[in-house]
Formats: structure tokens, sequence, C-alpha cells
């Protein structure tokens, strides 16, 4: 089994310069690990079998394969009147049972052969906002930092190489990363608004069974058993009446003198004992993954508004630094500019970082406040 999760090993890699941060990495890498897992275990019939098993009147029933066939490609279905009542006396199962009339309501379930190609195109929609980056990035800050985060300053840390980075963000590149800070922006608000959008497109997917299924399952968890003597709807366990283990599904045929023939068979769907799971996870995680995203491009937006959080950012990095020394560097610097070197003070060394800070303000000294 372990064999089968070794092609994500490359997810779980840490990259030697870090062009994004946590909640980013929360999309890209968490989230994307945690689908294509999802995926993996949906389409894996050594560890549930095949998806779908149609009882049959006779163990000899040559139509049996078929019939399976059948009901997976047009979907099985429970009746909502048989969620009430006692289970073994009222019906056999959640949601089956005889029809006690003709218009009794049925819950058609076609979702589950999609579930695989739902989750995976999941994963592709987490991981474009990191594509894009990536793209756009194009490794410029891999340049300036490369061979810089050592623990131990060492001998690319010369003084040429220190001029070199100073000329770089206080004279030749000055005032022009604010589409590269800016795009950084536009990826983290791609982020939230994606993971947004994956909510409402497994609630549609679901047929509305998504909005509330996590919340459905907690509560259903968290509350006292109902005595079997009483009927209460709201007692049935959300897993089964949206992810049934057991189902119904009919198909007509002719019979051997050409009159029409309807086949009424039930249906054991093991793959919902996966699927129920998979979803109570993806509903939590999203969840929190929206608060969270939700966070970050708010504080991205007050990084964007005010200097003198900019100039506490940096202070955090560094150690034994003067605020006027910050302040006189944030002030020079537009928002990109400013953004390049916070990433330069995640991937750096912190003394040849502090050691760049004392000179690029030297540097700055004299020049004109952005305005």
């Amino acid at each position: 089994m372990i064999d089968l999760f070794m092609p994500f090993r490359a997810f779980l890699k840490f990259e030697n310069v870090c062009t994004d941060n946590n909640v980013f990495r929360m999309h890209y890498k968490v989230t994307v690990i945690m689908l294509l897992v999802f995926t993996l275990l949906v389409t894996s019939k050594q560890f549930f079998g095949e998806p779908i098993h149609c009882m049959s009147d006779s163990e000899k029933d040559s139509d049996k394969d078929a019939i399976n066939s059948y009901c997976w490609i047009y979907g099985t279905y429970t009746l909502k009147s048989r969620f009430v009542g006692v289970e073994g006396k009222h019906m056999a199962y959640p949601g089956v049972g005889p029809n006690k009339s003709e218009d009794d309501e049925q819950i058609k379930h076609t979702y589950y052969q999609w579930v695989c190609f739902v989750l995976l195109g999941q994963s592709v929609m987490f991981y474009t906002p990191r594509y894009l980056w990536k793209i756009w990035e194009g490794g410029r800050l891999k340049a300036l930092a490369s061979d810089l985060s050592s623990p131990l300053v060492t001998k690319d840390w010369s003084e040429f190489r220190r001029g070199e980075l100073v000329s770089y963000l206080s004279y030749t590149n000055i005032h022009t990363h604010n589409m590269y800070a800016l795009r950084y922006a536009f990826c983290e608000i791609l982020n939230l608004v994606n993971v947004v959008g994956q909510i409402f497109l497994l609630d549609i997917f679901l047929g509305g069974a998504f909005r509330n299924y996590g919340a459905a399952v907690a509560a259903f968890t968290h509350t006292p058993r109902v005595p079997a003597n009483m009927i209460d709807f709201a007692s049935v366990n959300p897993m089964d009446q949206f992810f049934p283990k057991l189902t119904k599904c009919w198909l007509r045929s002719y019979g051997p003198s050409g009159s029409l023939q309807i086949k009424d068979r039930l249906c054991v769907l093991p793959l919902n004992i996966v699927n129920e799971k998979i979803f109570v996870i993806l509903w939590f995680w999203l969840i929190i993954l929206a608060f969270v995203s939700t966070l970050s491009v708010l504080f991205r937006v007050l990084v964007l508004s005010l200097r003198p959080l900019r100039s506490l950012m940096i202070a955090g990095q560094l150690r034994y630094v003067k605020k006027s020394t910050i302040s006189r560097i944030v002030k020079r610097f537009g928002y990109g500019d400013w953004f390049i070197l916070y990433l330069l003070g995640k991937n750096m060394n912190p003394i040849i970082y502090k050691d760049l800070i004392v000179e690029l303000s030297k540097e700055l000294e004299h020049k004109t406040v952005m305005v």
C-alpha cells in the first residue's frame, strides 16, 4: 500500500527558496496531496473491491454483471419516506423499503461514478494559483538569494555580492517590483476564490447535501440516540442519508415472450464507506481553509495600506537593528520593493540579512521618499 503513495513524495519536499507563505502552501501542498490520496482511494479496487454489488433472485442469474453495470451507470435511489421509522420494522435499511405510494419521493444517487474525476479536478484547481505564481515569479528570488541561506556566513557573501544586492534594490531595480508583488496578491485572492468556489461546486455536485453535511454529521454524533419506539426523521445518520450503503435500482427488460419486465434490485455500494468519510474531511478542511485564506487576504490588504506594519514585519526578521534604519528603507521603498526584501529575509542567513539591511539603509539615506 505504501508504494501507491510514493508518487506524492515530490509534494512533500521543501524547496530551497521560499517564495510564498504557509497559507499558500496549505492550498497547493496539503490540499492537493489530500485530494490526490482521496482520488487514489476511491479508484483502488484492491482495498474495496467492486464499487457496486446488486442482489439477484438467483445466484445463477446470468444478468448479474449487466445489472451491476446498469445500476452503476444510471444510478440508484432511496426513498425519502423510508428514512422515517425504526430500522428492521418500518424499513430494511434507512431509505430502503417498498413504496408507500406512487408519489413516494425518490432520492437519486448518481454522483458516485464521478467522485474520482471531481476530486482530481479539484486538485488541479488548487494547484493552479501555485502554477501561475511559479511562472510569474520566474526564479527571481532564487537568483538573488542563491547560496545565502546557510546557517554559516560563507565566502559567497563577499563585499562584491553585497554591493550587487544593494545596487539591485536601491538603484537599478528600485520601484520595479510592484507588478511582482501584485501578482502574488492576485494568487492569494485566487486561492480564496477557488476554495469558496469549490465549496459551492461540491454542494451542487451532491445535490445540495454538502453545505450542511459536516455540521449535520457533527450534530448527529453528539446527539443521544432516539429510542427504538420513537419515530424521528432528524435522527437519521446524515452519512446514511447522503451516502447510503444499500440502495434500490430497477431496470426494464423483455421476457422470452416479449412482455415488458421490471427488475427491482437491492444494491450494495461499498465505496460509500469511503466517500462519506472523504466528504466529511473535505467539509471541515475547506471551511478552515476558506477562513484562513480570508484572514490572509485581509492581512495582505493591511500590509499594502500600512507602512508601519511593513516596518514591523521587517523588524520581526531581525535583531538589534534600529527602528530608524528599517523605517528609512520602508519609506523609500514601494510596496513591491518591500515585498521582495521581505522574501529575501525569509531565505537568507539572519546575519547576512542584517548586513544587507544596514548597507541598504545607508545607500537610501539621501534618496527622496517614495510617494
